[in-house]
């Protein structure tokens, strides 16, 4: 799978000062994520918020920290009933993909649960930085469920909708493949939710499939550019 010609996804700026709520930019951005969900389901969005740099790396080395150790300790990221949400890995059809997932996670004691897991003693750095981390993309799809609520005209369901979501953060790592391997990271799929946040570190290997069957390799073009997703229960309300 490849990009098809020039495609490319819009790139929306949440960070200008005069995106307030009630504003012209605000409503004019609200329509350009209703369009750009109809388009192509997704769309990237430049965050950038007072110390995000220092942040990223405090998460980044954190979450290389976790994918080091050894696969019997992650593997006890586990979750009752909720086998999505655990330890994914060593599977013989997705060789290169490991992950691992954090419910509630943006909640302190859900990070610190799912730390005490994989530390005996806790990780209070780690637990620091991934909910700091946690609570910036919350924020992010906040204010994007808002704008959705906004543009189709039922924003008097949006307390609603935030009083009933709860969040699941999930750390993804893909090795890089060996010759005979295969170049697939993960399945081609789409997700239950009703949005997805997504965020890389340094290389691109995102590929998102548009309506009409083509192809697009996402450009992640900055530290601060984030992948936001309309999930299948959002698509069926674009498709109504």
């Amino acid at each position: 799978m490849g990009s098809e010609g020039n495609l490319m996804l819009p790139v929306l700026d949440f960070t200008k000062e005069d995106l307030k709520l009630g504003t012209n930019s605000w409503s004019s951005t609200c329509t350009s994520v209703r369009q750009a969900f109809e388009e192509y389901g997704c769309f990237i969005v430049v965050y950038d918020k007072a110390s995000y740099y220092e942040l990223q790396n405090g998460v980044f080395s954190s979450l290389k920290e976790l994918f080091d150790l050894p696969t019997e300790t992650k593997q006890r990221n586990i979750y009752e009933g909720k086998p999505l949400k655990g330890y994914v890995g060593q599977h013989p059809k997705i060789p290169l993909h490991e992950s691992m997932g954090v419910d509630e996670g943006t909640t302190l004691e859900g990070i610190q649960s799912f730390a005490q897991k994989m530390w005996p003693n806790g990780n209070d750095k780690f637990c620091k930085y991934l909910f700091e981390y946690a609570k910036l993309v919350k924020e992010l799809d906040e204010i994007v469920a808002r704008m959705v609520f906004e543009s189709y005209g039922v924003v008097e369901h949006y307390d609603k909708y935030i009083g009933s979501t709860s969040y699941l953060l999930r750390f993804l790592a893909h090795k890089a493949p060996e010759q005979v391997e295969p170049q697939l990271g993960f399945v081609s799929h789409t997700d239950k939710s009703f949005t997805t946040i997504l965020h890389q570190n340094h290389v691109n290997g995102l590929v998102v499939e548009t309506k009409d069957g083509s192809w697009i390799d996402v450009d992640f073009s900055s530290p601060t550019s984030f992948v936001v997703m309309a999930g299948d229960a959002l698509m069926v309300r674009i498709y109504i």
